[in-house]
């Protein structure tokens, strides 16, 4: 039976628990026809019998762990991507909110943060409607309508209450260029691309140290005019 499964094994590529286990089994056949032929003493016997629950438990425990471990990995990733999945969302708010005031986006975290702590967002506030018949210049020439404008930290307004009471995790604008549970920063990147023979600023932005390597978070494109995460938004 353990030679069958040996055989078995290396012929299909399986997993080294269940090599061991199949090594497990011929060492028992082996042991046990021994046994059988009053080759062993009783010591002897004593021994082996002990030796062989002892790897049973191992066993046990090693297949315990090949289905836990897992569980375990995605239950983690799980929890740590809520995290770097809105720090992305927000860096992406902080992406457009930049575009809508300069027309382009920002190749780096560095320039990316600096405009975030240091630098202020335009606000338009208009008062009155625009007649019928009437356009926006003459509304405002005739009083119908004024316009103001204002200037506030691009900080408070990019991450006003009405954008944070929707969030699931805390925001922090210390940690926001960090990806969660590291000390390494996202990545920035944005270029130009050309749609129907015109120039498209676009932006990527990756986590630098993803805790699944076969899963990398990111928002964002190089190569297409998008703004969309991978995470199936």
């Amino acid at each position: 039976m353990g030679l069958a499964l040996i055989i078995y094994g290396f012929a299909n590529d399986q997993l080294p628990l269940f090599m061991l286990g199949a090594f497990a089994f011929l060492i028992v056949g082996v042991i046990a026809t021994l046994s059988s032929l009053d080759i062993f003493s009783k010591g002897v016997r004593t021994i082996i019998l002990f030796v062989m629950m002892a790897f049973s438990v191992v066993l046990i425990w090693l297949d315990y762990k090949a289905i836990k471990d897992p569980l375990d990995f995605q239950k983690e990733k799980q929890r740590r991507y809520q995290y770097v999945i809105q720090n992305l969302k927000d860096l992406r708010q902080a992406q457009m909110a930049y575009k809508s005031q300069y027309g382009k986006y920002l190749g780096s975290m560095d320039s990316l943060m600096d405009f975030i702590n240091n630098d202020s967002i335009l606000l338009i506030v208009s008062n009155g409607t625009v007649p019928d018949g009437m356009t926006q210049t003459q509304a405002i020439d005739s009083g119908y309508l004024a316009i103001d404008t204002s200037k506030a930290p691009a900080a408070t307004t990019i991450f006003d209450q009405k954008y944070l009471s929707d969030r699931k995790v805390p925001f922090s604008l210390d940690s926001l260029a960090y990806v969660p549970f590291s000390t390494s920063m996202f990545t920035v990147e944005a270029s130009i691309i050309e749609r129907g023979k015109v120039k498209v600023p676009v932006f990527l932005i990756t986590d630098a140290a993803p805790y699944d390597e076969m899963d990398v978070m990111m928002v964002g494109s190089l190569v297409d005019p998008t703004t969309a995460g991978n995470w199936g938004e």
